[in-house]
């Protein structure tokens, strides 16, 4: 089973990936990934965070403060009982956060248009 497999087959987000995709649409969410130990063997399921990047559409205000931002992730933490770090996709700037991302990150909601090819 490759690490974008285990993610997606946690039972904690396995259980959950409806009303997380729910959340999203609430919130006006383009995209969301999931990342990290969630998607490796190393995930604790009674104490590791869940790891998220979240992408809005370019358009979106999320408030003063970027309250839309911390009121989602409020949202995640009540529904999945963990910690949640939801990092802003554009934020990915120190190659090997980056790096290390993209090594484990798995897509649980995408409402991004689909580009038309010409």
């Amino acid at each position: 089973m490759s690490d974008r497999d285990t993610c997606l087959n946690t039972p904690l987000l396995n259980a959950h990936l409806e009303a997380i995709r729910a959340l999203c649409r609430q919130h006006g969410v383009a995209r969301l990934d999931v990342f990290g130990s969630i998607c490796t063997p190393e995930f604790d399921a009674e104490c590791s965070d869940i790891d998220f990047l979240v992408e809005y559409p370019p358009d979106l205000d999320l408030g003063p403060w970027l309250r839309d931002l911390y009121t989602l992730q409020d949202a995640l933490h009540a529904l999945l009982g963990r910690d949640i770090d939801l990092v802003l996709s554009d934020a990915l700037r120190h190659p090997w956060f980056r790096q290390e991302a993209a090594r484990t990150r798995t897509t649980i909601y995408d409402a991004t248009p689909i580009s038309e090819v010409a």
